[in-house]
């Protein structure tokens, strides 16, 4: 069976990239980096790079909105979100294990630097872009999984229309931290089965759980309803396995707690990582859309409690091929989606609920 993998991986990762609107830079901190060279030259560039590395690894990089030019500010809105959003991704990705390689070149204006390093929580490589404009300003900065392992699977199935009509299987708003058919989107696109695959969370303030607790009750989404997609009969229940706690995983049991539904036509949804003893069903089953099947949780091979779900054309990832799974009758940050696929970053919730 393929490993689901954790949830913890790269806000694959878009730390920041700039855009090319030009803005106002807004008052901020004293940079955390050694003095800003004028003119910058490749060896500054290097050293920079290191130092920012460093800050990475250790989460540390708030200070570094002092740094931004102005175009890079402008896409990243203000420094209260830029903080927000790299406490959220390091709490993901981990500290960088290893360097593995690193690279310069010059290219708009920038002089970019590349380092291609091992994280905690990241199931592949990821590299880390920082390009720096003449005056040593940061133009560039994002955290990506490294595009030349894996690739995206060749799926068969890429134009597929399910003939099921899905609903969002939970209530309340959710994160989409893994969705879309690209690496960039969701790492799951590199696997056969959880080709179109998404992972979710609750959020906060743009953090999962507060930032002093592990308690796996202190996770938004711990215990939320996970609730039948689309109606069907149950073929596969796991109800028996623990919940990990937080910095422990279960690679023998991907899914952990999960349920497979037979929606007929040779689709099946998986709903994975439910508290043990949660669930409602069992084999057999039949569930109309929006029964309750079990509760969010941290079980399986997971490095915080997220709910995984995904289509495929059989009961059993080990030989099945994943299938897009385009919800209905939802709302993505207040406007309303009649049917669509989810994406990375999107805040969605059911239509009324």
């Amino acid at each position: 069976m393929r490993l689901f993998g954790p949830l913890a991986i790269p806000f694959a990762v878009f730390l920041v990239v700039a855009s090319t609107h030009a803005a106002a830079p807004a008052p901020a901190p004293a940079p955390v980096v050694a003095t800003l060279p004028v003119p910058m030259t490749r060896e500054a560039a290097i050293a920079r790079a290191s130092a920012i590395r460093d800050l990475v690894s250790r989460g540390e990089t708030n200070g570094l909105w002092s740094d931004f030019n102005a175009r890079m500010r402008d896409a990243v809105t203000d420094s209260v979100s830029y903080a927000t959003t790299s406490s959220t991704i390091h709490a993901q990705i981990g500290a960088i294990d290893s360097v593995l390689s690193e690279e310069v070149s010059e290219r708009d204006s920038l002089i970019v630097v590349k380092t291609r390093c091992r994280f905690q929580r990241l199931p592949v490589p990821g590299v880390l872009t920082v390009g720096f404009d003449r005056t040593g300003r940061i133009g560039v900065m994002s955290i990506r999984p490294d595009a030349a392992e894996p690739r995206e699977f060749a799926s068969a199935f890429l134009d597929y229309q399910p003939r099921t009509r899905f609903e969002l299987p939970f209530k309340g708003e959710w994160l989409v931290f893994w969705g879309g058919r690209t690496l960039g989107e969701n790492y799951h696109a590199a696997s056969r089965a959880q080709r179109f695959a998404h992972d979710l969370v609750m959020v906060r303030d743009g953090r999962t759980h507060p930032d002093s607790s592990t308690a796996l009750s202190s996770y938004y989404c711990y215990g939320q309803p996970i609730l039948a997609p689309a109606p069907g009969v149950v073929v596969i229940a796991v109800d028996t396995l623990p919940d990990q706690p937080i910095g422990s995983r279960d690679p023998a049991h991907p899914g952990g707690n999960h349920v497979v539904i037979d929606h007929g036509n040779r689709e099946f949804s998986l709903l994975a990582h439910m508290q043990p003893h949660s669930l409602r069903v069992k084999v057999g089953s039949r569930v109309k859309r929006g029964q309750l099947l079990g509760l969010a949780g941290n079980s399986g091979n997971t490095s915080e409690p997220h709910l995984h779900v995904h289509l495929m054309n059989g009961p059993n990832m080990s030989d099945a091929d994943g299938l897009p799974m385009p919800f209905t009758n939802y709302m993505i940050d207040g406007a309303f989606i009649e049917k669509g696929e989810l994406k990375r970053f999107q805040l969605v919730r059911p239509r009324g609920k």
